[in-house]
């Protein structure tokens, strides 16, 4: 366990590094988030079995195709979609893409334990964690979060947390519709 967690951490570490690389070319091209959506859930099909969590997908219809690199908005949606399934134990887990101003969003809205709100201001930190021994054995590096801002940033976006302690949480990405 923990030389799979040493290994996890070099992995995220490496690519938290060639994120913030200042050359650093995003391959764009048009994406459907719909359907960047619809193809990773697959993956998390055993985990949600597991716990007995539904997954729903919401979104407007009729969402347009924007510029992105398709490959790091679904490491930056892997990584929000597998923390709502590690800190979710009953209820279900949303993905909702809608349209705001000049901006498509992508919400990841989970029933679990939520956050503190003393620990919001810190989450997207290199590192922080807000319970460190559950971290431990859920295998958390403490760096997904890190990851998946940079991303957002990268494509001239961002991401906001919303959660209440004992409810759950919300990550909203937020993509300019043009770049």
């Amino acid at each position: 366990n923990s030389t799979d967690r040493m290994i996890n951490i070099v992995q995220d570490l490496m690519l938290l590094s060639e994120l913030e690389n200042s050359k650093l070319q995003l391959e764009l091209e048009e994406v459907s988030m719909t359907e960047l959506v619809n193809n990773i859930l697959p993956l998390f099909t055993q985990k949600l079995k597991a716990k007995n969590i539904a997954i729903e997908v919401i979104t407007e219809k009729d969402l347009p195709r924007i510029k992105a690199d398709a490959f790091r908005l679904e490491q930056a949606l892997i990584n929000l979609i597998d923390n709502a399934v590690k800190y979710t134990e009953t209820g279900k887990i949303i993905v909702r893409m809608a349209l705001q101003d000049h901006f498509l969003m992508i919400t990841v809205e989970d029933s679990g334990l939520g956050i503190p709100e003393e620990a919001l201001s810190r989450l997207f930190e290199r590192f922080y964690v807000v319970d460190k021994s559950r971290s431990r054995k859920q295998g958390g590096t403490g760096l997904g979060l890190s990851i998946v801002k940079h991303i957002a940033l990268l494509h001239q976006g961002k991401v906001e947390v919303k959660s209440v302690e004992g409810k759950g949480s919300s990550f909203t990405i937020y993509l300019p519709l043009e770049q």
